[in-house]
């Protein structure tokens, strides 16, 4: 999971669980469009505007931030929490009450990583986009348990947190399939390596059917989640790989004390 000092040791299943498909469906697809609140702040407003005045080309980003529940639970969202970019600070803006949120006039062809933070949840990053040169570019997804749910589950698997560290986590999926679709969504039989190359010891972990980390696993389950603990602070790049299937690779900015989650539909999703 996230890396706090005052959350060790932390699972190993709940890192995983974080990129992991539940038996429920994630969410209503078009009840958070924004429409309960106005989810841009002035300086979000004020960029924008001053984008357009320069003509440069510029794309809108909307999303929705999860919490993450237990398997066989509809996920919540995160209300009143911050995102910006990390890569463009000075791109922010709130989730409203269903936890949907949207960043406007971000240049387009640019590099976008997304931030979340909210009190009780531990601070998430995306993966590195690079923004469409035409946009928008919708569901943006966070997917991230709270404290409470950290602790919970802690006591299952436990593994000793570096804090000096990140936690890389994604979900390889099949085509189609996203965290707004019910059920498993993963595509199994894949492998996943990362560059730099990282200690076996480290990564991937694969996760069977029913949620749980297996480090006998060599390949990716129908629930299609992996994990890479403690990794070194740095830029990563994930390859998931299968004979006849295309999947795309996910850019990770890895900080110590940060998860990163690459979550469906933008994780290493099967083209």
């Amino acid at each position: 999971m996230i890396l706090t000092s005052r959350l060790l040791p932390i699972s190993l299943l709940t890192l995983a669980l974080l990129g992991c498909a539940t038996d429920e469906p994630a969410a209503d697809e078009a009840g958070s469009t924004g429409e309960t609140g106005d989810t841009s702040t002035d300086t979000n407003t004020d960029t924008a505007s001053d984008t357009a005045e320069t003509g440069a080309a510029m794309i809108d980003v909307s999303g929705d931030a999860f919490a993450f529940t237990l398997p066989g639970q509809d996920y919540g969202r995160i209300a009143d929490a911050t995102l910006t970019v990390l890569e463009q600070p000075e791109f922010t803006t709130t989730t409203d009450a269903e936890g949907h949120f949207e960043l406007l006039g971000l240049p387009a062809g640019s590099q976008a990583t997304f931030t979340l933070s909210a009190p009780g949840f531990p601070a998430a990053r995306t993966k590195t986009f690079t923004l469409p040169e035409q946009g928008p570019l919708e569901r943006v997804t966070f997917q991230v348990p709270d404290d409470s749910l950290f602790e919970a589950l802690a006591s299952v698997v436990g593994v000793a947190i570096d804090p000096g560290t990140c936690q890389l986590v994604s979900t390889v999926t099949r085509v189609g399939k996203s965290i707004y679709d019910a059920g498993a969504h993963g595509e199994a039989g894949a492998t996943v390596t990362i560059s730099p190359a990282l200690p076996a010891e480290l990564g991937p972990v694969y996760f069977n059917a029913s949620v749980i980390p297996d480090m006998t696993l060599t390949e990716t389950s129908e629930d299609g989640g992996i994990v890479f603990v403690n990794v070194p602070p740095g830029e990563y790049v994930l390859s998931a790989h299968k004979d006849g299937v295309v999947f795309e690779d996910v850019i990770m900015q890895c900080a110590a004390g940060v998860l990163v989650n690459a979550s469906p539909p933008f994780g290493l999703q099967a083209q």
